[in-house]
């Protein structure tokens, strides 16, 4: 009655890092995960561009310098 008790155990203890280490793979890819990121548009050519990356002036945002100091472009 020894060994079929020792198999058991064993399928029991492999059932369960398995399961321990497909839980911990799931919550740290839900970590890892990136950021989603505002995304803002360029008053002067519309090209939209991450906030963190964009120059802003009132209410207006630019992309880069030259942008930025030409003002927003008018309407079409």
């Amino acid at each position: 009655m020894g060994l079929p008790r020792l198999i058991l155990l064993g399928i029991i203890i492999g059932l369960g890092v398995w399961a321990w280490r497909r839980f911990n793979s799931r919550h740290s890819a839900v970590e890892n995960q990136p950021s989603a990121k505002t995304m803002v548009r360029c008053a002067q050519c519309h090209v939209h561009t991450p906030s963190d990356r964009a120059l802003q002036k009132g209410q207006h945002w630019y992309c880069c310098n030259q942008h930025l100091a030409q003002g927003p472009k008018a309407r079409d």
